[in-house]
């Protein structure tokens, strides 16, 4: 059996990412492997006893690589200065998890550059993705989803017919520099003929009612279902000048809303390079086993529709058909077995620690 690899594990993990079950679970997930002997490094211990006992890890020990995860740059870069120098300098190779492929994208291609990168880890499979990141930082361009699930923390709970809420969701409003507006539309949707239909549901956009990683098992097992959408947008670019132009408008008129963005900015825009995704919670419902209806879309070709969720139109024209097959109990069960098998057999956090195991092992 080979020897577990030796890296050097960095993440940023403190309240304020404390309901992104992913940035807790993929730190523990490297820890517990039997592949890598992780030291890990919170970079949230900034403090100057803590950069010190930084450069004495990573000058003193062995490592056979350093390894970022997402959080060292999501919305912000949390490497920097003193540190980001003293990982730059260390000669091992380097992967880094790029998060929020939306936003920032040209600081985070200069971070990569920069700190000489040997392998960056994006959440897309679609090749012109690959191809774009390849041209743009000249290093090893592999695809693993952020989207772990922790078994010991989502997994089924009562049957469906026991449990109180028809539909739950829980999601936020996306900036419309993503182009679409689906998050929201799909939510207030439903909010507006729940009574029509005859339902229970507990929908909110609210940052305050979102959970942590336990939280939302629980609240997944008390949903008949949930709905939902792919992540990110129809337009990836790596210059961010979608995202200026949107900003620009926002300036212009702070009070400016969705149709107006859209009337100005995407109609009649023909999607580029797509960066859609399969999201976290969807995963994790599927191992809850909670029915999904979710906007027409590929989420990374892990998910069919009427295999593994129901498929409502963006236009919401098949409603009527996606509410008879969400009240039928034996379409309903097995959509839910065919989405846990997928979430079990694919989305465990070994399963993908192993994944990206396989992809770094040409570079060592």
């Amino acid at each position: 059996m080979r020897k577990p690899r030796r890296i050097a594990l960095l993440y940023w993990q403190a309240a304020e990412n404390a309901t992104l079950s992913y940035q807790h679970g993929w730190p523990r997930a490297f820890c517990e492997s039997s592949l890598f002997d992780a030291v890990p490094l919170n970079l949230a211990d900034t403090e100057w006893g803590d950069r010190w006992a930084f450069l004495r890890i990573l000058s003193q020990r062995r490592f056979d690589a350093i390894v970022m995860l997402h959080s060292v740059f999501s919305n912000q870069p949390r490497l920097r200065r003193f540190l980001f120098w003293l990982v730059a300098r260390c000669p091992q190779p380097k992967a880094f998890f790029i998060g929020n492929e939306y936003r920032a994208m040209p600081e985070k291609i200069e971070f990569c550059r920069d700190i000489g990168l040997s392998l960056l880890i994006t959440q897309s499979n679609d090749p012109r993705v690959l191809a774009l990141y390849r041209d743009a930082i000249g290093c090893a361009v592999g695809s693993v989803p952020n989207t772990g699930c922790d078994l010991s923390v989502f997994r089924p709970g009562p049957s469906l017919e026991r449990r109180p809420i028809d539909l739950g969701y829980r999601s936020y409003e996306a900036p419309f520099y993503l182009g679409n507006f689906e998050k929201t539309e799909i939510a207030e949707y439903f909010t507006a003929h729940a009574a029509a239909f005859g339902m229970r549901v507990d929908i909110s956009m609210s940052p305050d009612d979102r959970f942590d990683a336990a939280g939302y098992a629980a609240f997944l097992n008390r949903c008949r279902g949930q709905i939902g959408t792919e992540s990110g947008t129809d337009f990836f670019e790596l210059t961010d000048a979608l995202r200026h132009r949107v900003h620009a408008l926002e300036r212009e008129n702070p009070a400016v809303g969705w149709p107006e963005v859209k009337a100005r900015i995407f109609e009649g825009m023909k999607p580029t390079v797509p960066m859609r995704i399969i999201s976290g919670r969807q995963v994790e419902a599927a191992a809850c086993k909670t029915v999904q209806i979710l906007f027409e879309g590929r989420y990374n070709g892990y998910f069919a529709p009427d295999v593994h969720y129901i498929p409502l139109a963006k236009d919401f024209a098949n409603i009527d058909e996606v509410m008879h097959k969400f009240r039928d109990d034996a379409f309903c069960g097995r959509l839910v077995d065919n989405a846990y098998d997928v979430a079990v057999g694919e989305f465990t956090y070994e399963r993908l620690v192993g994944r990206f195991a396989a992809i770094l092992a040409p570079l060592l």
